[in-house]
């Protein structure tokens, strides 16, 4: 059985992003999994993966959108931004009360430019800086434009905060962490962190790791680790078989259509579907579309390609 669509993992803290996909990729047999934006180990949440053909739709996912849910512990910053780091530098707690935080919070609002951290994939002269950082070199890469559309106080005792941050992609928590401690006057670090929507994919619709392994498992009682990623040397709990478990996957799937509703559709007619995808011209892009502007082609519930409105008339862009 061969299937596609958006599978929204829950990720647990203490794993990577890499490893949850190929957690994926060994229990289904599915070769082409990817995620579509890396959680940090330490963090959990919304974790959209991609699975077979849909894997060649990454780039075309409206993600602008992000919702974390952060923890920042108050009084002491770390190197690295977060829980993981070293302690770099100390400062006592802030003196504002509910009011005063509030108000810093809405200051932080709109645009606003934002230097990645020493600890970050970012890549200077090729190469990523956090392999500068733990060789001890400092470098610096250039600042980038965010938007802030909303910081909501969730909690605060002077030693914790606790916000829920709706963002730009791009945003580095970590960061912000430290930038609303010192506006508090004080120091801080990123002590949790759980993304609570990534474009239009939604926690509450995220399937955890426990479920996951229910599916997978031949055998009850297990937990989730020991189904899905046994160490080397660990006893190995029977799977079921694969065409088993991507039959039980398949309902908790996300459509392709549904993961790219952001896009307008135009309609194909179903003798017209082999000749666009032996690369004819697309059917004309939908009214209001600007130039530049992409939608998808469909015949019925089926996505049979993504076309973008250029100068030059309907142009094809991805063909599945």
């Amino acid at each position: 059985m061969s299937i596609s669509g958006f599978l929204i993992i829950d990720k647990p803290a203490g794993v990577t992003s890499h490893d949850v996909v190929a957690a994926v990729r060994a229990a289904t047999g599915i070769k082409k999994v990817g995620h579509t934006g890396t959680l940090d180990p330490f963090a959990t949440g919304v974790l959209p993966l991609a699975l077979g053909r849909s894997t060649r739709l990454i780039q075309y996912l409206d993600e602008s959108i992000k919702v974390y849910d952060a923890r920042i512990e108050l009084g002491t910053a770390t190197d690295t931004g977060d829980l993981t780091g070293e302690v770099v530098r100390s400062a006592p707690p802030p003196e504002a009360d509910e009011a005063e935080v509030a108000r810093i919070l809405e200051g932080f609002l709109g645009d606003r430019m934002q230097e990645p951290p020493a600890y970050s994939a970012v890549k200077v002269a090729g190469k990523p800086m956090y392999k500068y950082a733990r060789e001890g070199e400092v470098v610096r890469a250039p600042a980038r434009k965010i938007h802030l559309h909303a910081l909501e106080l969730l909690s605060y005792d002077r030693e914790h905060l606790r916000v829920r941050i709706t963002c730009s992609r791009g945003t580095y928590a970590r960061v912000l962490a430290d930038e609303i401690a010192a506006a508090l006057g004080s120091a801080g670090h990123l002590g949790g962190l759980c993304r609570d929507r990534s474009g239009p994919f939604l926690i509450e619709d995220a399937v955890s790791m426990e479920r996951l392994a229910s599916v997978v498992s031949a055998e009850e009682g297990h937990p989730w680790r020991a189904v899905l990623m046994a160490k080397r040397g660990e006893p190995r709990i029977q799977w079921r078989p694969r065409d088993e478990v991507r039959a039980d996957i398949a309902p908790w799937l996300w459509s392709d259509l549904r993961s790219l509703s952001h896009l307008p559709l135009a309609d194909l007619a179903a003798v017209d579907v082999q000749r666009v995808r032996n690369g004819g011209p697309p059917p004309p892009p939908p009214r209001g579309v600007a130039m530049g502007g992409r939608y998808l082609v469909v015949c019925g519930d089926e996505l049979v390609a993504i076309a973008e409105h250029s100068t030059q008339g309907a142009r094809l862009l991805r063909v599945l």
